[in-house]
C-alpha cells in the first residue's frame, strides 16, 4: 500500500494494487472516518491536475450519495512502521 497524498487530520489517499482508497474524517458530534474506492474518472482527474485529493474530500463531505455503494468497511488505513500489513 502506498500513500499517495494526505493531510493531517483530514484525508489520506491510497493506492492498493489497482484501486485507489481515500480515507477521510467526518467532523461532528462523533469524529468518524469512512475509506471509498474512487472512481476511474476520479482517479484520472487527479493524475491529471484537474481536480485533487481534498476536491474529492470536500464532495464527499458535502453528499454521502457521491460515494454510496463504493464505501469500504473497514476502514482503510496503512499499516504503522514495523507492522505487517
Amino acid at each position: 500500500m502506498r500513500v499517495l497524498d494526505s493531510e493531517p487530520y483530514s484525508y489520506i489517499l491510497l493506492e492498493r494494487g489497482e484501486e485507489w482508497i481515500l480515507t477521510f474524517l467526518l467532523g461532528g458530534p462523533i469524529e468518524r472516518d469512512v475509506s471509498v474506492r474512487l472512481t476511474d474518472t476520479e482517479i484520472a482527474a487527479v493524475e491529471a491536475g484537474d481536480s485533487s485529493a481534498a476536491d474529492i474530500v470536500e464532495t464527499f463531505r458535502a453528499d454521502s450519495s457521491t460515494y454510496e455503494g463504493r464505501r469500504i468497511m473497514p476502514t482503510v488505513w496503512p499499516a504503522k512502521e514495523g507492522a505487517q500489513e
